[in-house]
């Protein structure tokens, strides 16, 4: 089954160590385990997809041009010659060319990581234009502002039959 990996909005705006102002539970760590995975399942055949939020240059997080927005440094040279899928909103589906880019190399199934996974992870892999996709939350590649967070926002995915969490 062809596979691609979201590699979801991995920013500097998550990161306190790169001046950013939303700081998550554990990310540094995930950030490095994210990095690694990605490395591994490239070399598996898995297509890597970067996901970036991006807002308008006077929004507080995520500003166009801002050193918030840009991807942190343990994903971006992985995604230096990936395609990097734009977004504005939450699903990272929603009035992007994801879908474009999935069809366009055959994927079947679509393994979703990053931050916030209840937020951008959970409204990706609840996308109506998922459906088409076996879907597969990596647990365990994902953060949230808390640890709790985290687990409430697995929970509710689990109880989807097409989204497995992982």
């Amino acid at each position: 089954m062809k596979t691609a990996l979201l590699i979801i909005d991995v920013q500097n705006e998550y990161f306190a160590s790169a001046g950013g102002q939303f700081d998550q539970f554990n990310v540094d760590n995930i950030a490095k385990d994210i990095a690694d995975y990605a490395k591994t399942a490239e070399q598996n055949g898995t297509l890597i997809i970067g996901v970036q939020h991006i807002m308008a240059k006077d929004y507080p997080l995520f500003a166009e041009g801002s050193i918030g927005a840009e991807l942190h440094s343990s994903v971006a040279g992985i995604l230096a010659d990936k395609p990097v899928v734009q977004k504005v909103h939450a699903d990272s589906f929603l009035n992007t060319n994801l879908v474009e880019i999935l069809q366009e190399n055959g994927i079947e199934q679509v393994d979703i990581c990053g931050i916030m996974t209840q937020n951008c992870v959970t409204h990706t892999a609840l996308s109506p234009f998922a459906k088409d996709y076996k879907i597969r939350v990596l647990s365990s590649l994902c953060t949230a502002p808390t640890e709790l967070i985290h687990q409430i926002a697995l929970g509710a995915l689990s109880d989807r039959d097409w989204i497995e969490v992982v």
